[in-house]
């Protein structure tokens, strides 16, 4: 692969990283009251590689706008410490506020 081809293709991948972010956010509003089971997330998100969902999950949860605790136990966790199959994910305040417009993040797109 030449450099404008891996170019391009970091730039369609980095495109589907901010729209795949921004439909996380807002399955996990839809879906609010409390955790959600990252597997039922990717269920709806079938369009989505879960190589993807993992990648976006790591970025909200590590920018703050998750909280991600393993289903079996209860207790927070991260994708570092839990199977993504063992998770469930939650907006935070953060979260919340870059949906309704009130915080921004480039790496976000609604």
């Amino acid at each position: 692969m030449n450099y404008e081809t891996k170019k391009l293709k970091q730039e369609i991948e980095n495109g589907n990283f901010f729209i795949n972010n921004g439909r996380i956010l807002q399955m996990l509003n839809v879906l609010s009251g409390g955790f959600k089971k990252l597997t039922e997330l990717k269920f709806v998100l079938s369009d989505v590689e879960e190589y993807e969902i993992v990648r976006s999950i790591d970025y909200l949860y590590e920018s703050g706008y998750i909280k991600l605790r393993n289903v079996e136990t209860g207790k927070p966790t991260c994708l570092a410490d839990t199977s993504f199959k063992y998770l469930s994910a939650k907006l935070t305040a953060d979260g919340t506020r870059i949906l309704v417009g009130k915080k921004t993040d480039d790496c976000i797109k609604l």
